[in-house]
């Protein structure tokens, strides 16, 4: 009997699966080794294998994003250790660092839209497939989330490093810029800052908040100013400009007039204007237990905020919105603060803030700039609309009517001349456009409502102190009146109210402003 000897040999590691399970010798060659293809059967190579290095380093190829490896970087070194990069998930190709859970934090803020809220779910699909692609949105959106975060759950804690982390690379963003006001870049800044306005707002800090806001003014008017050919403009950068700033005052405002409407919150905030946060939430999230201030639609607004502040492409255009739910709550607010004037029992906070429909305006506020966006979406023609203007025009009169007519805004004190100009040309530039309305029906009062408004608005605030700057407008909407006068022939001033508070108006003023402004619209007719 003859005694088989095995030939010695090395065993190979880059050979075939077919040659490796039958345990015989494999040349490697690819794709077809020599064993395999003499024999015909079926030649498979398996994927390579990672190597010993990579195996052990803390991110594996596809995680460690490319921008973090520096060009001087030898090719064969890779980052370890390093906090900023990390990735939850592999091929993360976000345009911004998202460290300290900054992904955990974008996936729940993107999963608590309810989805049976129409507006809410159509915007959560635009915020999540355009901001992704924005480093700078992105960053507003992880901003807006631990916002979200806080206020719902009632701890700022579990993100803080999160918001902090993002914060400040926001404000490294705005300290490069302002080192060269001149370089481009205004957007960014102006929907930065209007982030960090709601941000340190939300947080209790507005001392902070009104630094910003300052901020926010100043750099409007340099990209969108109040000069001549102002209302003939349509630059689509100035329209956005000016719907940031004017979303953002009438938060800023509202919270402040909140803070005023209570004197718990008064006492929080007493000490350098800022109150600690988990003081001042756990106050809301009482209130909440209560029933008071609709917190969620103060939550559902927040949702919108990405969107809001998002970049467009250059082609975005906006329509006309109708404003019915707008002056719904604006209707509601009047009554809510004649309801305080004239009750004798005292609340905390006061009953404009109980009923809650501040919260429902703010919420409706954003969500009319979404349907301004897409006329598609649109269920009725323009033509239907029973409160047609454009989004812009309208915010601003709700701010002028909060503030002049009602004197729930800055506590009756007049506004900052430059953004009292600014909500007025805005305003007028709306109602240049819809003078078509001045025929009978609805938009007929709508439209001597916006401009009765205007001309109220620059009377209240000549009357505390005189500005010379305002006299264009003064007379511009003193002929807005008159030719509202002249299409409806109306003269008595109780008749004129009447078509005031069809739209929404206070049904007893100690003072007689309306009266006067509109004997001085009077006047200016025969004037003429």
């Amino acid at each position: 009997m003859s005694t088989r000897t095995r030939r010695p040999h090395t065993r190979s590691k880059t050979g075939c699966l077919t040659c490796r399970k039958r345990r015989v010798r494999c040349d490697g060659e690819k794709p077809v080794c020599a064993r395999c293809a003499g024999a015909k059967r079926t030649c498979e190579f398996g994927d390579p294998g990672l190597p010993l290095r990579d195996r052990k380093a803390i991110f594996l190829p596809g995680e460690q994003q490319p921008w973090i490896v520096t060009p001087d970087s030898p090719a064969d070194t890779l980052v370890v250790n390093s906090p900023l990069g990390k990735s939850v998930e592999p091929f993360d190709c976000l345009g911004v660092d998202m460290s300290f859970r900054s992904r955990e934090l974008l996936h729940y803020f993107h999963h608590s839209h309810d989805s049976s809220d129409l507006v809410l779910s159509k915007a959560s699909r635009n915020i999540f497939s355009s901001v992704v692609q924005h480093p700078d949105a992105l960053r507003d959106t992880l901003l807006v989330a631990g916002l979200h975060y806080a206020w719902t759950v009632g701890d700022l804690q579990t993100y803080k490093s999160t918001f902090l982390f993002h914060k400040v690379s926001t404000i490294r963003v705005l300290n490069g810029w302002l080192q060269d006001i001149q370089q481009p870049g205004l957007m960014t800044f102006i929907r930065h800052v209007s982030i960090l306005c709601f941000i340190e707002a939300s947080y209790g800090n507005m001392g902070d908040t009104e630094s910003h806001m300052n901020g926010l003014i100043n750099a409007v008017h340099l990209l969108s100013p109040l000069d001549d050919d102002f209302g003939q403009r349509s630059n689509l950068e100035e329209e956005l400009a000016n719907r940031y700033l004017l979303l953002t005052y009438y938060a800023y405002q509202g919270f402040k007039a909140r803070i005023s409407g209570s004197e718990a919150l008064k006492n929080m905030f007493r000490q350098n204007n800022t109150a600690t946060f988990s003081t001042f939430v756990s106050l809301i999230h009482f209130w909440k237990t209560q029933n008071i201030g609709h917190l969620e639609m103060r939550l559902n607004a927040m949702k919108l905020l990405p969107f809001f502040f998002a970049a467009l492409p250059s082609t975005a255009k906006f329509h006309d919105i109708d404003a019915s739910p707008l002056v719904d709550c604006l209707r509601h607010i009047t009554t809510s603060t004649q309801t305080v004037k004239e009750d004798r029992y005292k609340c905390d906070p006061s009953w404009e803030w109980i009923e809650g429909s501040e919260s429902r305006l703010l919420c409706a506020t954003i969500g009319s700039h979404f349907s301004s966006m897409f006329k598609d979406d649109m269920s009725a023609s323009l033509s239907s609309y029973r409160y047609r203007t454009s989004w812009s025009g309208m915010c601003a009169a709700s701010s002028l009517y909060l503030h002049s007519v009602l004197d729930l805004w800055n506590g009756g004190s007049p506004m900052e001349p430059r953004l009292l100009r600014r909500f007025l040309s805005i305003l007028k530039q709306d109602l240049d456009q819809s003078i078509d309305l001045l025929g009978p029906g609805e938009g007929q009062d709508f439209w001597f409502w916006r401009a009765f408004l205007g001309a109220y608005s620059i009377a209240k605030h000549q009357a505390q102190g005189y500005d010379p700057t305002l006299n264009s407008l003064q007379q511009a909407f003193g002929g807005f009146v008159e030719s509202w006068k002249r299409a409806t022939g109306l003269a008595l001033w109780e008749e004129v109210q009447d078509r005031l508070l069809s739209v929404a108006w206070p049904t007893s003023q100690a003072q007689e402003l309306g009266p006067n402004v509109w004997r001085s619209a009077i006047e200016f007719e025969t004037s003429r």
